[in-house]
């Protein structure tokens, strides 16, 4: 297989995935390094396809649950793991987070959560890496975009939130 032929094999491979694939996966299927991955990738993304980049790997956006909303928060650090339970257990997937910095502007961070384990995962990985949350830029202002089979469970996640006086109105 080209170079070419193994492009078009990731960019089908991932439009089929629902969820995202590591560039480690993405190597040892195709044979190549995961740098190499790296390369194909960027070449993919500057002939004009959306793939997106987030802590557990690759996918193409446009791969969405039907339903989509962004919600306003506003909560101190120790709130976060609390708050993205909070989604994922209502069926909701976090998509990512987003801040309106006075410098920068509108700065976003993916995350791509759907289960207890991601959000654990996410945490710990802040931890690690001793990584400051980007809405700790924000004075804990921030909006995730959620992602939902449907209404109800987007719903359900914003009543709770509210009640726990984390939703921003």
């Amino acid at each position: 297989m080209n170079t070419q032929q193994r492009r078009n094999k990731i960019l089908e491979l991932l439009k089929s995935c629902k969820e995202p694939m590591s560039g480690s996966e993405l190597a040892k299927i195709f044979n190549v390094t995961r740098q190499v991955i790296v390369q194909d990738i960027a070449i993919l993304r500057a002939a004009g396809n959306n793939i997106i980049a987030t802590a557990q790997g690759y996918m193409v956006q446009g791969t969405m649950l039907p339903y989509t909303k962004q919600i306003a928060m506003r909560h101190d650090a120790d709130l976060t793991r609390e708050e993205l339970l909070t989604f994922v257990e209502c069926g909701c997937k976090v998509i990512d987070v987003i801040v309106e910095h006075p410098i920068y502007g509108e700065l976003r961070g993916m995350l791509m959560l759907s289960t207890s384990e991601d959000v654990e995962n996410f945490l710990n990985a802040v931890k690690e890496h001793r990584a400051s949350l980007l809405s700790q830029l924000t004075d804990g202002v921030h909006i995730h975009t959620i992602e939902a089979i449907n209404l109800d469970c987007i719903n359900k996640a914003e009543k709770l939130l509210k009640e726990k006086g984390m939703l921003l109105e």
